[in-house]
C-alpha cells in the first residue's frame, strides 16, 4: 500500500471505534514511523511503503483503537519545544502544564533569586523540573516520586536534555526534612492528583491509562494539594513561591487552604482555555 491507502485504512479503522480526531491520529501516527512532519507525510500520498512500515502503521492504528494514548503509542510528547519521553509509568505532559512552568519562570525571575532552588514534588517524567532548569540556568532542583519507574524515566529524560546533573530525583512522596532541610526552597512546584475519586471513572479512556495514582485526589480532589501546601512553610525560605496545577472548580478551596498554611498574595490563575486552574502564594518574607 501507498501513504494514502495506509492513511484512509487507518482512518476507517479509528472511525469504527469512536476515536476522536480519527484523521488527524492516523496522520500523526503516519508522520511518526516516517519521521517526517504531518504535512509532509500527507503530502507524499503516492509513496509505496515497505511491508514493514505498513504492519508498524497499522499496529500503531490498532493501539489507538484501543485508546491507548497517542504519546504511549509513539513514546514521546512535546513539551516547551523539547521532546519528553513518555511511558505508561506516568502521566502525558499537557499543555497546561507548560503554562504552570511558564509563570513559576517569571515569578522566580521577578523574586531576583541569584541561585533559586527549586522543589518539585510529583515529578513523572521529570517535564517541570528539565524545563524549568533550561530556563532557569542557574537553579538547582530537587524532583520526588513515589514511583521509582516514573523516577528513572525522569532521570532518563534529564540526561538527554543535558540537566542532569543539576536535578537531584528523590523517591518520596512528599520531601521529608530528614536531612534538616527547612526553609531552603525559593520554589515549591506541584502537578499533583487533584480529580475526586468518584469522578475517575467518567474520565475519557486515554485518561483512564494513564497511572492512577498520579489522577486519584481523593474524595474531594484535594488530599495532595493539602498535604503539599501544609508542608510548605517548613520547606519554602520566606519570600518562597508555591505554584501549583488544579482542577478547574477548584481555586476557591485551594486558595482557603494556601490562606490557611500562612501563605500570603494568594491567586488562582486561569489557563488559556479559560479555567481556574493554576493557584500560587507565598512565604511571608
Amino acid at each position: 500500500m501507498n501513504v494514502s491507502e495506509c492513511l484512509q485504512k487507518g482512518e476507517a479503522y479509528l472511525i469504527e471505534r469512536g476515536v476522536p480526531e480519527p484523521k488527524a491520529n492516523a496522520e500523526f501516527l503516519m508522520a511518526e514511523m516516517l519521521a517526517v512532519g504531518r504535512l509532509t507525510a500527507v503530502t507524499q500520498g503516492t509513496r509505496a511503503l515497505t511491508a514493514k512500515e505498513t504492519h508498524q502503521f497499522l499496529d500503531w492504528i490498532k493501539w489507538r483503537g484501543k485508546r491507548i494514548p497517542l504519546a504511549y503509542i509513539i513514546g514521546h510528547q512535546p513539551f516547551l519545544g523539547i521532546n519528553i519521553r513518555v511511558t505508561r509509568d506516568s502521566l502525558v505532559p499537557r499543555p497546561e502544564t507548560e503554562e504552570l512552568v511558564i509563570e513559576c519562570e517569571r515569578l522566580v525571575k521577578l523574586s531576583k533569586a541569584a541561585a533559586p532552588k527549586i522543589l518539585e514534588i510529583g515529578t513523572g517524567t521529570g517535564c517541570i523540573a528539565i524545563a524549568l532548569a533550561q530556563l532557569l540556568p542557574s537553579a538547582t532542583i530537587f524532583a520526588t516520586d513515589l514511583s521509582k519507574s516514573a523516577l528513572d524515566l525522569a532521570q532518563k529524560n534529564a540526561i538527554t536534555h543535558h540537566v542532569g546533573n543539576r536535578i537531584r530525583f528523590v523517591r518520596e512522596d512528599l520531601f521529608s526534612d530528614k536531612q534538616g532541610l527547612r526553609g531552603w526552597a525559593d520554589l515549591m512546584v506541584s502537578n499533583p492528583p487533584y480529580i475526586p475519586t468518584k469522578e475517575l471513572d467518567d474520565l475519557e479512556p486515554e485518561v483512564l491509562k494513564e497511572p492512577r495514582m498520579a489522577l486519584d485526589g481523593g474524595k474531594d480532589g484535594l488530599d495532595a494539594v493539602r498535604a503539599i501546601t501544609l508542608m510548605a512553610p517548613k520547606l519554602l525560605k520566606p519570600g518562597g513561591i508555591l505554584g501549583m496545577e488544579i482542577g478547574s472548580k477548584q481555586g476557591p478551596a485551594v486558595a482557603k487552604l494556601f490562606a490557611a498554611a500562612g501563605l500570603q498574595g494568594v491567586s488562582v490563575k486561569k489557563d488559556a482555555q479559560g479555567l481556574e486552574r493554576f493557584a500560587f502564594g507565598s512565604l511571608p518574607a
